[in-house]
């Protein structure tokens, strides 16, 4: 009876079962992504992928990675991820509370901006929030709190209160600070599982103010467990 079910359901709506199955494949894949280490160039990453940094360019304007995908622009936007695959971006913002300070519970939210299917924004399923875009908060003092994904644990993003109602991440690399700003993955969609070729890392040297692009070669990257 549940398969008899299931399947007249199928058929009376197939069009609606083959747009979630065609959602689901794409979100397992950005997930496989995730956990392949985009994040990975952090310091002392453990990762599968070898990475390599292959070069860092200084500009005065912020590169765009691909003139045909938007980039987002969101209120108390921190942080952005995009792909070849296509223009749907995972995106993270700051939240605030009616004073323009942090949230104190929930300081992040993270979603999809569906570029691919008319700008609509879509939360991330369960399991994306589990195991790949999601994010923990650790706060050791009232003005200093360090972010991590769920996807990569054991590394640590600042997050700071640049003003009211303004907010940004940091990165540490030898020992000097990056704001992020957004991530582009160079992906081989050609098998049966993606396979990341590269990781394009946009950053600012709030120092000089310029942006810094990180150029790495990623070897290994196919989801292989």
């Amino acid at each position: 009876m549940h398969d008899q079910t299931c399947e007249t359901l199928w058929e009376s709506h197939p069009a609606r079962a083959s747009q979630n199955a065609s959602r689901f494949w794409e979100g397992f894949r950005a997930l496989l992504l995730m956990t392949l280490g985009v994040f990975a160039f952090l310091p002392n990453a453990q990762a599968k992928p070898k990475l390599s940094i292959l070069s860092t360019q200084n500009t005065a304007q912020l590169p765009t990675a691909n003139a045909g995908f938007p980039h987002p622009e969101e209120p108390g936007q921190l942080f952005f991820l995009q792909r070849t695959l296509n223009a749907n971006t995972v995106v993270y913002t700051a939240r605030f509370d009616a004073n323009g300070h942090l949230d104190a519970t929930a300081p992040i939210a993270v979603y999809w901006r569906r570029f691919a299917d008319a700008g609509a924004i879509m939360p991330l399923r369960w399991y994306e929030r589990l195991f790949g875009f999601g994010v923990r908060l650790t706060q050791t003092s009232q003005n200093q709190r360090f972010v991590t994904f769920n996807a990569l644990k054991e590394h640590r993003l600042e997050l700071r209160q640049t003003g009211p109602f303004s907010a940004a991440l940091f990165t540490r690399q030898n020992n000097q600070d990056y704001q992020l700003i957004y991530a582009y993955l160079d992906v081989d969609d050609s098998g049966l599982l993606p396979k990341v070729t590269g990781l394009r890392l946009y950053t600012r040297d709030p120092q000089t103010g310029l942006y810094v692009t990180h150029n790495i070669a990623v070897s290994g990257g196919t989801y292989s467990q």
